[in-house]
C-alpha cells in the first residue's frame, strides 16, 4: 500500500506545470484574538492562496461558531478556548502536498476537562483543491477503504502495544476509518483518533502512522 500512496504523489507531481515550490506558512490571529492562531498560506499564486486560505478560515469560523452556539443556546459558559497548528507535509520530496493539522480546544464551565480535537486539512498547492480520502483510494488497482482500515487497525494495535495505551473494549475491530488524515514530511500517511473515539480521555488523541516500519 505504501507504493500506492507514493504513486498518487507521483501522479500529482507529473500533472503540475510551473509549480513554484513549497508554500510559505505564516501565523495569524483569528479576528484579532491571539488565542485563536491559524496558518496563512502563500504559494505564489493569488487564486490558489485565496482558495486554500478561505478553507482554513471556514474551519476556524466553524469552531468559533460552535463556541458562540454553546454559550447562547446551551447556556454553557466558555471558560477558555485556543487553536494552534502544525505543518505535516509542505512539498516534501518535491511533491505538491500541503498538510496542516489544526488543534482546536475549548473548556466550558463545570466541565471536568477541556475538549480538544485535531483537524487535518490537505491541499494540492498547485490547484488549491483539498485532498480527501479518494486521493488514497482512487490510485492503484483494487485499493479500498477496507484495506486502508485494516492497515490503520494494525498501526493502532502496534502503537498501543509499544506505548501501553488502553483502548475501549469494543474499539476493535475498527468499524470505520477516522475522519482525519494527513501526510507528514516523509510522505507517511497518518490517521487521527480523537478523544473518546477508541480510548478513554486519559489516553488523549492518538496519531497513527500507517507507513511506519
Amino acid at each position: 500500500m505504501r507504493k500506492i500512496f507514493l504513486a498518487m504523489v507521483l501522479a500529482l507531481v507529473m500533472g503540475v506545470q510551473n509549480f513554484c515550490g513549497a508554500a510559505t506558512i505564516e501565523s495569524a490571529a483569528f479576528r484579532g484574538n491571539d488565542k485563536l492562531i491559524y496558518p496563512v498560506v502563500t504559494t505564489g499564486n493569488a487564486a490558489v492562496d485565496a482558495k486554500i486560505n478561505q478553507k482554513i478560515e471556514i474551519e476556524l469560523g466553524s469552531f468559533v461558531k460552535g463556541l458562540h452556539y454553546a454559550a447562547q443556546y446551551d447556556g454553557r459558559r466558555v471558560m477558555g478556548a485556543y487553536t494552534s497548528y502544525e505543518v505535516g507535509s509542505n512539498q516534501a520530496g518535491n511533491t505538491i502536498i500541503l498538510s496542516l493539522i489544526i488543534t482546536e480546544s475549548s473548556y466550558y464551565e463545570g466541565a471536568a476537562h477541556p475538549s480538544t480535537v485535531k483537524r487535518a486539512l490537505n491541499f494540492n498547492t498547485s490547484s488549491g483543491n483539498k485532498l480527501g480520502l479518494n486521493s488514497l483510494t482512487d490510485v492503484g488497482s483494487g485499493v479500498s477503504v477496507e484495506e486502508i482500515r485494516d492497515r490503520v487497525e494494525v498501526a493502532l494495535v502496534n502503537k498501543c502495544q509499544r506505548e501501553k495505551l488502553t483502548l475501549f473494549g469494543d474499539a476493535l475491530p475498527l468499524k470505520k476509518l477516522p475522519a482525519e488524515f494527513y501526510w507528514d514530511e516523509n510522505l507517511h500517511v497518518h490517521f487521527i483518533f480523537q478523544q473518546y473515539e477508541v480510548a478513554p480521555y486519559a489516553v488523549g488523541i492518538i496519531d497513527v502512522d500507517i507507513d511506519a516500519d
